[in-house]
């Protein structure tokens, strides 16, 4: 893992940061990423538990 300050000093996760942006890219919102975490974790294929921010 792979981390970066943000503007508010906060340490990110690389990964995680490309991840958003290419969300925003493709026209989602936080909260549209937000459901889509919430309905991978509810399946059961959620894989970002152990990394997740």
């Amino acid at each position: 893992m792979v981390l970066v300050k943000s503007e508010d000093n906060q340490d990110l996760d690389k990964e995680w940061v490309a991840l958003i942006k290419d969300a925003r890219s493709m026209g989602f919102t936080k909260e549209d990423v937000r459901k889509v975490l919430l309905c991978l974790q509810e399946s059961g294929k959620d894989d970002t538990k152990e990394t997740a921010v």
